[in-house]
């Protein structure tokens, strides 16, 4: 399953009996090594929607966010989701509708993302990666106006890059999440400022 193409492997992993749903469990599953960046993309992009207007939608997914990463740093070979988020589903029809839909954009990630520099994506660096995740997804449960887009592009990328094991990808993903945590410790000096507690 990981050396097809990223439309091959969705496609692959969608399938089943037609009479049964496509779970987010069964998919995480058939992903394999991809399922961390597959549940990481999956908690943090909604975030780069309109939605982090709304008070309270960052938390939703932020939440999840935790418990993927909290496995991560503690070296989980593989996600293990609770049985409430591994029972989601939707028919196998619509689940190949939203796979061809999504086909012509995985395919386009893909001739941009390619498999380099590995040092980033060992046992190790996923515990790191873990870790950040961490950080990033407390910063989500912080009600801030915008600033939440910081931190899910970050972990966008970062997710982006381990789904298609390109740790140049990865690497970048993990400096935007520096810079949002120094855009958030900012945004909260500068807000006690002006409130006149430091």
């Amino acid at each position: 399953m990981s050396r097809l193409g990223l439309a091959e492997a969705f496609a692959a992993a969608v399938e089943g009996p037609e009479d049964t749903k496509a779970t987010l469990g069964e998919l995480v599953a058939k992903l394999e090594t991809r399922g961390y960046g597959v549940l990481l993309f999956l908690f943090a992009a909604p975030n780069l929607t309109p939605g982090p207007s709304l008070p309270g939608f960052s938390t939703i997914f932020a939440l999840p966010l935790t418990l993927i990463a909290a496995q991560m740093a503690w070296g989980t070979a593989s996600p293990r989701l609770p049985g409430v988020l591994a029972r989601l589903g939707v028919s196998r029809a619509r689940a190949r509708g939203i796979v061809a839909y999504l086909a012509p954009t995985l395919e386009r990630i893909e001739r941009l993302l390619r498999p380099r520099l590995p040092g980033m994506l060992t046992p190790g660096m996923q515990r790191l990666i873990g870790a950040v995740a961490i950080v990033e997804a407390i910063l989500l449960l912080i009600p801030l106006p915008l600033l939440p887009l910081i931190p899910s592009a970050a972990l966008t990328n970062v997710a982006l890059g381990l789904i298609a094991r390109d740790g140049a990808a990865v690497a970048l993903g993990l400096a935007a999440c520096a810079l949002a945590a120094v855009a958030f410790a900012a945004a909260l000096i500068l807000g006690a400022g002006a409130l006149g507690l430091a």
